[in-house]
């Protein structure tokens, strides 16, 4: 006997399920969620909540995602707070991107007229004015550039609010391990789930949503999705003396430099973050702070002073050829894939989350995923 009968399944908790579960569910459709653990407990509540444009900028199949998923962003953050009643602290915010050596000014500059041919204008900030900009920068800063487009949130609350709202319009969440797949009475066709303690979980079309843990969806499908865990830690900065921290006037990086000083509204400056292949290990660590503080160090003269607050730990859902899988798993016509979008799910998550939707409910979508078809990697 089943639990339930939705119009759609959606397994995985994080930013995609819930965001796809809002839309579809607005959509009058009756969905239902599965969640092993708890909403947002993985990279979708962890994540910078760093939203740039420039996202993926040597790769144009997501690069013309990029804009899309922002635009979305910023409907959201108008109509989301209204249905939940919940600020998740979206915020344009500007970000500076620094050079410390000559070779990184050429570079900056560089990517500056590629950015400039997409439309995508910036200001080059001298040595002399960028302390004018952002006070955290170091003196031996040779120039920088300066966007005002790269907007920031509360990934944590983000997502739930996106669940919140889905709940609003008919969803619901149930909590269990998906193990399996159940076979409708024609072959490609799903009629709902399998749980960890043997139940099923009926429902027609069916969502793969589950990050670092999608892969295990590969013995289910009967297709080729590899995506692994690459662990990321953040530090939480304040001053010493003052817990809630300091208001950095914008965002920073170096190109030299493989961190990120992110400003947000509800919480304190973030610094991150690593990228280690480390499996399914979610600890925090001390040499990943070590080594963060160090990289921050050279960013900015405040390394001293600063003090961390807290470190967090998550595991993002990395690819082979760095590009998510979106679309219809292969071999099946009513079940979907949407993961693998490494450190970038926040960001990609309402247009990800958008065509999911459409393709569920229309069979088709205007935006080009082809270059994301979870077929591909059976195709090579």
């Amino acid at each position: 006997m089943g639990k339930s009968l939705s119009d759609v399944l959606i397994v995985g908790g994080g930013v995609i399920g819930c965001l796809t579960a809002y839309y579809l569910s607005k959509a009058d459709l009756k969905v239902t969620l599965i969640e092993a653990d708890q909403v947002a407990c993985g990279a979708s509540g962890k994540s910078g909540g760093w939203l740039t444009p420039y996202s993926h900028a040597n790769d144009p199949a997501m690069l013309a995602l990029s804009p899309k998923s922002l635009d979305l962003h910023r409907t959201l953050s108008k109509v989301l707070p209204e249905e939940t009643g919940v600020d998740y602290g979206f915020e344009e915010t500007p970000f500076l991107r620094c050079a410390i050596t000559e070779e990184g000014v050429s570079e900056l500059q560089s990517w500056q007229v590629e950015r400039a041919t997409e439309g995508n204008v910036m200001e080059w900030i001298s040595p002399s004015d960028i302390r004018q900009v952002n006070s955290w920068v170091t003196d031996r800063v040779l120039g920088g550039l300066l966007s005002n487009d790269e907007p920031t949130l509360d990934s944590y609350k983000f997502t739930h609010s996106s669940m919140q709202a889905a709940e609003k319009y008919g969803a619901n969440i149930v909590s269990g391990r998906v193990t399996g797949l159940v076979c409708g009475k024609r072959q490609g066709h799903s009629a709902g789930v399998i749980l960890e303690d043997g139940s099923m979980v009926e429902g027609g079309s069916v969502l793969l949503a589950m990050g670092p843990w999608t892969g295990a969806a590969s013995a289910w499908t009967g297709s080729t999705l590899p995506i692994a865990p690459q662990r990321g830690q953040l530090l939480y900065l304040s001053e010493p003396d003052n817990r809630h921290g300091v208001r950095v006037e914008s965002g920073f990086s170096a190109v030299e430099v493989p961190v990120s000083i992110i400003r947000k509204r509800l919480s304190e400056n973030l610094l991150g973050s690593t990228r280690e292949d480390v499996g399914f290990d979610v600890s925090t660590t001390a040499s990943a702070r070590e080594l963060l503080m160090s990289q921050f160090a050279m960013l900015s003269d405040h390394a001293n002073s600063i003090g961390i607050s807290a470190q967090t730990a998550c595991l993002r859902p990395v690819t082979p050829d760095g590009r998510p899988y979106v679309g219809r798993a292969p071999l099946w016509d009513n079940v979907y894939v949407a993961a693998g979008h490494a450190s970038e799910g926040i960001h990609y998550a309402p247009v990800t989350a958008r065509v999911m939707a459409d393709l569920i409910i229309d069979g088709e979508t205007n935006v080009d995923i082809s270059a994301l078809s979870p077929a591909r990697m059976d195709e090579c």
